[in-house]
């Protein structure tokens, strides 16, 4: 794989989408008439996640006994797997806000706000209108989702770890949305409905916890506490960083004011990749490309442009999250 993907000598963005045929003579439009989401593969892999969520609470409560060093290791290491398969779940509410995880837009809003938002307080029609901008808006100074604006140093790393840039996140986001109320409301986004959600999401993480406490596994309750408050956004942070920051990023320059500029990458299949970029994230480049086709479709997408002229395009982009890291981390 190529580790560099800052500046390729040939866009993907350059290549029409009605001119790309692959060797096959098939075009991208017949393709794409054929590429419909895959519900039940969304599905099945939600539910294999909470199914690992479920499955390490219930080897932490078997596990908090013993020294409190045994303690303390074991709720560490729960914490570590709670929060990044929170993440992963979480990664499928992107997929809702395309509209991606059922048939109908009513049932996909209310299957992700119960299965995928309520975990972490998140309501759907909320989130839309912000993501849709940030499609439009990728690499300019008014992204909504600006993350990469920032160096991955310690000093993110440390903000992403206790709160801090979660907490600018939202805000963030809120502001966004209080400031084009218009498009907002045009995209479905109900207030109210955004207040229930947060509500729910307090109330199902306080029951877990409150009912680990009153059953005397504290170290389990803090496992939990950690997993969701510091690891999940912790995972999440970083990984949208590294999604979009181009390594020829300056740490001195402020990108609110200067545009970045647009930067897209290909992470591969493995074990990481495909968790860590659950949900078609590993795609990221075909995702922005192409963001109306499923996550459950972008191998496809990308074994076509890769039998077309666009396969150098691609090729520049591909890389890894490990490689990634080292190239965009500054002291």
């Amino acid at each position: 794989m190529v580790g560099s993907t800052a500046t390729p000598d040939v866009a993907l963005e350059s290549f029409r989408r009605d001119a790309l045929v692959d060797s096959r003579g098939r075009t991208f439009r017949e393709l794409h008439k054929q590429l419909t989401p895959r519900y039940a593969q969304i599905w099945t892999q939600i539910g294999l996640a909470y199914l690992a969520v479920a499955s390490t609470v219930a080897l932490a409560l078997i596990g908090d006994t013993g020294t409190l060093g045994r303690r303390v290791l074991i709720a560490v290491a729960a914490a570590a797997v709670i929060g990044y398969t929170v993440a992963f779940i979480h990664l499928f509410f992107h997929e809702a806000a395309h509209y991606n995880v059922a048939s109908e837009r009513a049932a996909n809003d209310l299957l992700a706000n119960i299965f995928i938002g309520a975990i972490v307080g998140q309501e759907i029609s909320r989130y839309r209108p912000i993501h849709f901008d940030h499609h439009r808006q990728l690499g300019m100074t008014d992204d909504p989702e600006h993350t990469y604006f920032d160096p991955l140093n310690v000093r993110f790393l440390i903000e992403s770890l206790t709160g801090v840039r979660s907490f600018r996140v939202l805000t963030s986001r809120e502001r966004a949305l209080d400031a084009a109320p218009p498009r907002a409301a045009e995209q479905g986004a109900d207030i109210r409905s955004g207040k229930t959600q947060l509500i729910a999401g307090a109330v199902f993480n306080a029951a877990v916890v409150i009912g680990l406490v009153l059953s005397d596994h504290f170290m389990t309750a803090l496992a939990w506490i950690a997993g969701i408050v510091i690891v999940f956004p912790f995972v999440t942070a970083v990984r949208q960083l590294m999604e979009h920051r181009s390594e020829e990023a300056s740490a001195s320059t402020n990108y609110h004011e200067v545009a970045h500029g647009a930067t897209n990458r290909l992470f591969g299949s493995g074990p990481l990749a495909s968790t860590l970029g659950g949900a078609g994230f590993n795609r990221h480049l075909l995702h922005h490309w192409a963001p109306q086709i499923s996550c459950t479709r972008l191998h496809e997408l990308e074994a076509f442009l890769m039998d077309t002229p666009a396969a150098p395009a691609l090729r520049k982009r591909q890389t890894t999250y490990s490689r990634t890291f080292v190239a965009l981390f500054t002291r």
